[in-house]
């Protein structure tokens, strides 16, 4: 019998699970621990060398689909009952291979836990009490937990409060996604007095008049496979990149790419210092998921944009239920972007209230470790009722 599985479904849960996975192996390291990667490929277990277990789900919609009618469509073509059936199998089947699950998500992982009848703790990283009741925890969720959750770790204090009159066994302990952002310090050669505008994956901005333009620094925080050597060998075809140039490109991780525009403006694109663009940035523009969260407990006063992918209008309209007074909304479009950009940066005293806001929903670092701790206090428990039974 394993000691732990970690059940997780999506790649921002994963990432979490993945931290707090690390402090465990920091404390005790001898501990059994698998992971189920629910959604996706599991990338954070493999890059700790964890094995994997399982079915997955790699529907179109990521995990999305209740959000859109048309991206339900889609998942039920590729084989949705199939694949929530296969998981839910899965779950049943794994009676008795773990001493405890440690759920991290939603329902999905929730109903694993009750499904593979084994002890689960649950880190609720994924729904609010600030969403309200359309996209906030059911009653359904609630009642699971209460019956059923050892005990459970909210993101932030009003949620807890929430679940606890529900009768929830739950404490918070910090949020484990404002974790790893501390940064390494590194300024990507940006001056103290220039402004930093961060663009978060799957985000562009198009220059058009802002404050100061010599002294603007559009900070592009890539994913790992940007390939700047194609980037700039494609570079001119848009017409919308008209009077921009390539300055550098190549480096490996830091600036790996520099655009510059004859007003005086730059594009940086930087790899591998996610938390030092977040950290030098005054305004953030993002249509990420996980990382727009962050941006806003930071402080950061944030921008966002629906994509064209699983992340669009739908989902953008329920996230600003959550992000309530840290975020404005913008349209898909280069001149709604920067003109909500401009605002921002010309309205001081209205990007302190969004930093207020930001931060209280997103609650605490530290997360990661309280949470490790707990667990290991609650997996003690119940390896010591099964020796004294």
């Amino acid at each position: 019998m394993k000691d732990i599985l970690f059940a997780s479904n999506g790649h921002g849960e994963d990432v979490i699970a993945g931290r707090v996975l690390d402090r465990l192996a920091a404390r005790r390291p001898q501990l059994a621990v698998e992971g189920w990667p629910m959604v996706g490929e599991g990338a954070a277990y493999a890059a700790r060398g964890i094995a994997t277990v399982g079915a997955r789900n790699l529907l179109p919609s990521a995990g999305f689909a209740t959000l859109d009618p048309a991206l339900m469509a889609h998942d039920l073509k590729a084989g949705w009952i199939g694949t929530y059936w296969r998981q839910a199998v899965g779950a049943r089947a794994m009676r008795g291979r773990y001493r405890m699950i440690v759920a991290v998500g939603d329902i999905v992982p929730i109903g694993a836990g009750v499904l593979a009848r084994t002890p689960f703790v649950f880190i609720g990283c994924a729904k609010s009490a600030y969403y309200g009741p359309r996209h906030g925890y059911t009653g359904l969720e609630k009642r699971l937990l209460c019956r059923h959750c050892v005990e459970t770790y909210p993101r932030d204090p009003l949620t807890a409060g929430e679940l606890e009159r529900a009768g929830v066994a739950c404490r918070y302990l910090g949020n484990p996604m404002m974790d790893g952002l501390e940064g390494t310090g590194d300024r990507l050669g940006i001056g103290e007095g220039e402004t930093v505008v961060g663009l978060l994956a799957g985000t562009r901005a198009a220059p058009r008049p802002l404050p100061a333009p010599a002294r603007l620094r559009f900070v592009f925080a890539a994913r790992s496979e940007f390939d700047p050597q194609a980037f700039a060998a494609a570079f001119g075809t848009d017409p919308r990149l008209a009077g921009w140039r390539v300055a550098s490109a190549g480096a490996r991780e830091g600036v790996v790419m520099r655009l510059e525009h004859p007003a005086g403006m730059q594009v940086l694109v930087a790899k591998g210092r996610f938390p030092d663009v977040l950290r030098l940035s005054r305004v953030v523009v993002g249509m990420a998921g996980t990382a727009n969260e962050q941006a806003i407990g930071l402080g950061i006063p944030l921008v966002t944009v629906p994509s064209s992918g699983v992340q669009g209008e739908r989902y953008v309209r329920m996230k600003m239920e959550y992000f309530g007074g840290a975020a404005v909304l913008a349209a898909r479009e280069p001149d709604a972007i920067a003109g909500a950009v401009a605002g921002l940066l010309a309205d001081p005293a209205r990007c302190a209230r969004m930093a207020t806001a930001g931060r209280e929903r997103m609650g605490l670092p530290g997360g990661s470790d309280a949470i490790a701790q707990a667990i290991l206090h609650r997996f003690d428990e119940a390896a010591a009722g099964r020796s004294a039974a």
